[in-house]
């Protein structure tokens, strides 16, 4: 709706003000203005000069918070007299100004990869990157595209741009690569790395304290503390390829610090991926854009050829470009390829196959190198471009030199070893024409680099056609990486070479002295428990299995194996990862049955019975419980028979038995209440499962008394808590919390309901997080703050998923089916209840079929009535 009144005096004087102070360096025209809106110039026209039949001088009132944002200012500066308003921009001019001129306070790209200075046409891309920058509403910004499209290429060039302009107002510039390697490389765990190595930059003063998830929501808040650029290349080895997952970030610490800078950010974070992050799906409501980088036109194909030297005819340029579809990564290779061995002429492409090899994710000049392969033959390009192929990293000219005099190596160090130095530069230079590799020069020392399509292609080459080169290259890397690590590694940045140094040992064929530098080195050293790497640990421990989680390699004795299997069950139950984490579990636990050693099994057992619960597999969880009864008994610790005892009631209870649930509960608790049991205590007790049977079951008294008790021991440190973990803690804090919900006292409940949250997001508790969220909710039901309350459902909901928790799935459905209907939003209410019914597995689970009935009544009889009535008492229903 127009008004006829003149809400925004002078109007077009104030446009042209904001143009000529570039306010938005990006928008200069009505035409610029238009296009950013998405509406014609004439739309732009009617507000300033009016029609007929409209008066002008008015923004419309669905445009107005638009238009503001796009110049950073506030809508109400459009009401000023154009005095003032030329006030307050010159103002915000002469701070744009400052902040212009003034360099970050810091600055770190050089881990970013080597690319070429120069691209061609990216034009309109880098404008878009500009107008976001300027305009501080995208919070974060993917650059999406196949690998060789060239993203970091281009993110490089728009740095340099920046650079040029003292980076416009930015405070601080990060730059990190997760692509030190090619897409089929096992080393994969530089998320962990990531985080503790900006922790430092940033300025955190304990960067290695702390589970990842602590440490991700304290860089997240130094990222944002000031005007950041952040840039996040080549996520991909962190996401999950094709497939149900495609796209999530596996790790949990940077997906969380992604979602955190999506939601508040003060500056800017750029991530380029072959993949969309499905993390940020949420977000995708302007604070989440995505750019996907095109091929290149024909114009811009043949700018590039001819920079590089190519010469020809119009046509040949064309065809070569057609053939190629404007992939720039095959076209440099091209280029490079016709440059080196063909004097330039374009015309000489027709001599080779077309480059593009089909891949799920990409193109690869596979035909190309293969004749680079036959041009360098019995030269020592050919050797050193096989050495560089071996790296996960760009690597320093000076360390190559080191790693050539550990070893002679026949078509791998031996045509290297007795090089001048000129015929070293030569060498490179050769490679670096043929675009094969990149060569910076930082602090008067050689890095060189090359673009993970040629490391994948050249270890396959080597590990296929050249094993023996292969597995010796690799083990001279190990042997290297050894000798360069300090004797006693303060913190995981500095570990990181020997978590590489195990995957160079691996591929070398060298399990033995792999498995003892993890377990002696990294295992010892840095301990995976809550607050461990353990995204890091499972990256390093990959490279040990022959079938991921199922088989570890032959060649490492067995104790060995199932080491290893109990490790990646731990990491993958605290990476969120549970359905994976139950074959390793199956297996580990087996084999200490085999071998009698009982401890360990039951150990095992008890989280394993815990996931198959949380998974939907409540009959397969009662029947573990069962085959563990030889196992419990030639313990011949009563502890653990009352645990296994413990976690067969809770089952029962569960399944909606709940006389012989509190039978056995009675006979747990008659264990674990006695004074002294004798005996070394080897197993932590579980009180949550009988204090919540005891709640669920309307005993509200009995239940605070029984939780009540083992706060008692935790002050008085007795021997039923001497085993204890943060889950534990956070588990009766729950427990206690919704107690006193049940019972009315509403300060204590959320005391406590926030407490257990804390700790259970403190420790990655990824397992036990959906529950947390699920009962903090209740709360919230209760109190009718339902958007926190489906805050917290949508986040348990989203673990739920994302993990495989079922449990937490099936929960969080019936807890949103009660706040629907606390709502009186009965459809959506109504929607939530048949879900529950539908995820699988569940149906075992009977504890909340009364909750279940009344619901379905209490939707059925309002509904009966034609709607919500003041007949029907909507309050009735226990959340």
């Amino acid at each position: 709706n127009w008004s006829h009144m003149k809400k925004h005096p002078q109007l077009a004087k104030k446009f042209l003000l904001l143009y000529k102070l570039r306010i938005n360096s990006s928008i200069n025209t009505n035409t610029d203005l238009a296009k950013r809106l998405g509406v014609s110039k004439q739309f732009i026209s009617k507000w300033t000069l009016g029609t007929e039949t409209l008066s002008g001088d008015s923004i419309p009132i669905g445009q107005i918070d638009r238009v503001a944002k796009i110049f950073g200012i506030d809508a109400s500066w459009f009401l000023l007299d154009l005095g003032s308003f030329e006030t307050n921009i010159q103002d915000l001019a002469e701070t744009q100004r400052i902040e212009r001129i003034s360099r970050p306070n810091r600055i770190s790209l050089s881990l970013m990869p080597l690319t070429q200075a120069e691209i061609f046409g990216r034009d309109s891309d880098a404008a878009l990157l500009d107008s976001i920058w300027e305009e501080k509403v995208v919070n974060v910004l993917e650059i999406v595209a196949f690998g060789g499209m060239g993203k970091s290429s281009f993110v490089n060039f728009w740095l340099s741009r920046m650079d040029r302009n003292n980076y416009r107002g930015a405070k601080k510039v990060y730059a990190w690569s997760f692509y030190w390697q090619g897409s089929s490389s096992d080393l994969k765990s530089s998320g962990d790395f990531f985080i503790e190595h900006a922790l430092l930059w940033f300025g955190d003063e304990n960067p290695s304290e702390g589970t990842p998830w602590a440490k991700a929501t304290r860089l997240a808040n130094l990222i944002r503390s000031s005007k950041t650029l952040l840039v996040l290349d080549g996520l991909e080895p962190l996401q999950y390829p094709p497939g149900p997952k495609a796209g999530q970030v596996e790790n949990p610490a940077v997906s969380l610090l992604l979602k955190e800078l999506a939601t508040d950010n003060n500056g800017l974070c750029i991530i380029t991926s072959r993949l969309s992050a499905t993390d940020l799906n949420p977000y995708r409501d302007g604070r989440v854009q995505t750019l996907e980088l095109g091929q290149l036109s024909t114009k811009a194909g043949i700018q590039m050829l001819q920079n590089m030297g190519i010469h020809g005819e119009d046509e040949d340029y064309r065809q070569a470009i057609r053939e190629y579809e404007g992939h720039p990564f095959s076209l440099s290779l091209l280029g490079g390829y016709l440059a080196v061995a063909q004097q330039g002429e374009i015309r000489q492409y027709r001599q080779l196959q077309s480059l593009l090899d089909e891949q799920n994710q990409g193109t690869h000049g596979k035909n190309i190198m293969r004749a680079y392969l036959k041009w360098f033959e019995d030269s020592p390009q050919l050797s050193l471009f096989r050495l560089i192929g071996l790296f996960d990293r760009p690597v320093a000219l000076e360390e190559l030199k080191v790693i050539v005099s550990l070893k002679k190596i026949e078509g791998l160090t031996t045509e290297l070893d007795e090089l001048t130095p000129s015929q070293w530069s030569y060498a490179v230079g050769r490679l670096s024409d043929a675009k094969l590799i990149s060569v910076d020069t930082r602090r008067n020392r050689c890095f060189i680099d090359c673009h993970p399509l040629v490391r994948d292609f050249i270890g396959d080459y080597l590990r296929t056609d050249f094993n023996s080169v292969w597995k010796q290259g690799h083990g001279l890397i190990f042997d290297f990486l050894l000798s360069s690590v300090p004797a006693e590694p303060a913190n995981m940045t500095e570990m990181e070479p020997l978590f590489r140094a195990v995957i160079h040992g691996t591929r070398a064929g060298r399990y033995d002295e792999s498995f003892q530098l993890y377990f002696e080195r990294i295992k010892k050293k840095y301990v995976m428990l809550t607050e461990g790497c353990h995204h890091a640990d499972q990256a390093c421990i990959r490279s040990f299995f022959s079938k991921e989680w199922d088989q570890p390699v032959e060649e490492l004795p067995e104790e060995a194996k199932f080491h290893l299997l109990t490790s990646v069950a731990a990491n993958l139950m605290s990476l969120g990862n549970i359905d994976e984490a139950i074959q390793p579990s199956r297996r580990s636990m087996d084999w200490f049955i085999d071998h009698e050693r009982w401890l360990e099994a039951t150990g095992i057992a008890g989280p394993f019975v815990s996931m198959l619960i949380a998974t939907g597999n409540l009959e397969d969880a009662l029947s573990l419980i069962e085959e563990q009864n030889e196992c419990v008994r030639n313990t011949n610790n009563p502890v653990i028979s009352a645990m296994a005892l413990n976690f067969k009631a809770y089952c029962f209870h569960l399944s909606g038995k709940s006389e012989e649930a509190g039978s056995y509960f009675e006979e747990v608790d008659k264990v674990v209440t006695q004074y002294d049991p004798g005996l070394p205590i080897m197993f932590p007790t579980v009180s949550s499962y009988y204090c919540k049977f005891l709640l669920d079951t309307g005993a509200h008294q009995q239940a605070l008394e029984r939780s009540l008790t083992t706060f008692g021991w935790r002050a008085r440190k007795s021997w039923q808590v001497l085993v204890d973990t943060t889950s534990l803690l956070a588990s009766d804090l729950m427990v206690l919390g919704l107690i006193f919900l049940r019972m009315g006292d509403l300060i204590n409940a959320k005391i406590h309901l926030d407490k257990q949250l804390e700790l259970l997001k403190s420790a990655d508790e990824w397992l036990y997080l959906p529950t947390g969220l699920n009962s903090r909710a209740l709360f919230y039901i209760q109190t009718k703050n339902f958007e926190a309350a489906a805050e917290d459902l949508e986040e348990a909901l989203s673990i739920s998923v994302r993990t495989g928790a079922k449990f937490g799935e099936w929960e969080t459905y019936l807890n949103l089916s009660q706040l629907y209907f606390k709502q009186e939003d009965l459809r959506t209410s109504k929607s939530y209840l048949g879900k529950v019914k539908g995820v699988p597995g569940m149906a075992a689970y009977r504890f909340r079929d009364a909750e279940i009935d009344e619901l379905e009544r209490n939707l059925s009889a309002v509904q009966a009535s034609d709607g919500p009535t003041e007949g029907v008492n909507k309050g009735d229903t226990q959340p």
